[in-house]
């Protein structure tokens, strides 16, 4: 079988994809630890998808580790793809509701996500994946419903289904930024991931500590930042399981 770094710039289709997947958490994480170690001239880190973080604009107030930026693509409902990625989520895990306008699509260092609005204006809706295993080897590991009051949530609807490749349960969870946040960051181990707001839907961002599983919560710890980096607020996210 390949080795992790012979498969850095292709996909071997006769390996299997949790190996593959699980190849690319390595990878981004050993880029990752190099540029903590203060190499600041180290190529971006690999996000789950192979592709590389991008590059922040600006420095963000009060954070110290290295910022990665995730991913923030808005895809219209109207043209996305049958069997894609987004269609398995919308109408295999949500088949009888119906979405509006777009979706947002959330790649970090070991998540990826979808969100998106469902027509009725009542609720938000979402899937989450990271690199370890799931029942059936289901294409979305997790997934949320949220119900809006006055078009807001009051619960993030944390969703701890989802695991590592050593099958250590992560978490997701949703944000509400205000309308003068442009990025979110959560700080995690190593690093500290950064979300782009995008179409007025909530962030959903990731943890990989801070999960109790026997609790069924998770601990984020957020800031909130303006577009010149300005941080606005900060706070622990304490998170449940909705019961």
């Amino acid at each position: 079988m390949a080795g992790c770094g012979e498969l850095a710039g292709r996909r071997d289709r006769s390996l299997p994809d949790a190996y593959f997947r699980s190849c690319l958490v390595a990878l981004a994480l050993s880029t990752l630890v190099a540029g903590c170690a203060g190499h600041s001239d180290v190529a971006a880190p690999s996000l789950l998808d192979g592709s590389s973080a991008g590059e922040l604009p600006v420095e963000l107030e009060g954070v110290e580790d290295v910022a990665v930026l995730t991913s923030a693509s808005v895809v219209p409902i109207a043209s996305i793809e049958p069997d894609s990625a987004l269609d398995v989520c919308l109408h295999d895990q949500y088949a009888e509701r119906q979405a509006t306008g777009s979706a947002v699509v959330r790649i970090g260092v070991m998540s990826e996500s979808i969100t998106f609005r469902e027509a009725s204006g009542v609720a938000v809706l979402g899937c989450s994946n990271s690199p370890g295993p799931r029942e059936g080897d289901r294409r979305w590991c997790g997934g949320a419903y949220g119900q809006l009051y006055s078009g807001r949530l009051r619960d993030p609807r944390l969703s701890i289904a989802c695991a590592t490749t050593d099958g250590v349960q992560v978490g997701f969870a949703w944000v509400e930024p205000a309308d003068d946040v442009r990025y979110v960051a959560v700080e995690q181990p190593e690093y500290t991931e950064v979300y782009e707001a995008a179409a007025g839907l909530p962030v959903r961002i990731f943890t990989v500590s801070g999960v109790d599983v026997e609790t069924a919560s998770a601990t984020f710890s957020v800031s909130e930042h303006g577009e010149d980096g300005r941080r606005i607020r900060e706070y622990e996210l304490e998170a449940f399981v909705a019961g």
